[in-house]
């Protein structure tokens, strides 16, 4: 049995006194006494600036991140052009997916939008929970079935044929996220020009007059 010391209650003080990630994991399926604290243990809260990488090909780290504050991006570059493949902000898990379980260098570059605070999630740490905890594997697959589902959906978005339409399927999937980032971004996610996306705006402004 693991149990929590004084410098853990420390650092999870102002979560009275445990890791959010445990209460996401634990929302999802009941998970054990000894699972709980191993995890308190072994996740870390970190902040990070606004601009700052979380993972790029020149700093590449072993961790997942769950978002407790800010929004995060994910994109790549093809001939010196970022592309933006997702966007997440607060209660979701953040990593370099492409490369998972793989021993392979990251083409990907995950940048922080907001001044932001992240639980940090060693790899490790899920591989050795997942071999000791049934529970654990429960959730692995729940979440498994719900990153599958926002691939998904990002591979509908990019193929709807309308700038618009696309712009409003973002808009019904992720609204909160309009007013906190550069439309830069949300252009690039949504394969379209800034110029194309002020056009969109401005007609959606027009009509509501």
């Amino acid at each position: 049995m693991i149990s929590d010391d004084s410098s853990n209650s420390k650092k999870w003080h102002q979560y009275n006194g445990i890791s959010p990630f445990t209460e996401l994991l634990n929302q999802i399926c009941p998970l054990s006494s000894e699972a709980l604290s191993y995890i308190n243990q072994h996740t870390f809260p970190v902040s990070f600036k606004k601009g700052k990488f979380l993972i790029s090909p020149f700093h590449e780290n072993d961790s997942l991140y769950f978002i407790v504050k800010g929004v995060v991006r994910g994109y790549i570059k093809e001939e010196g052009k970022e592309i933006t493949t997702w966007i997440n902000e607060e209660n979701e898990i953040v990593g370099s997916i492409r490369n998972l379980g793989l021993k392979l260098a990251t083409e990907e570059y995950l940048q922080v939008l907001e001044d932001s605070i992240l639980i940090e999630i060693p790899k490790s740490l899920i591989e050795f929970l997942y071999e000791r905890y049934t529970e654990v594997n429960i959730i692995g697959r729940i979440l498994l079935e719900d990153n599958y589902r926002g691939a998904e959906e990002r591979a509908y978005l990019c193929r709807i044929p309308s700038a618009e339409k696309r712009y409003d399927r973002f808009l019904e999937t992720q609204p909160g996220l309009l007013n906190r980032i550069p439309l830069k971004y949300i252009a690039s996610y949504l394969s379209i020009t800034l110029e194309t996306l002020s056009r969109v705006r401005a007609k959606k402004r027009r009509s509501k007059k």
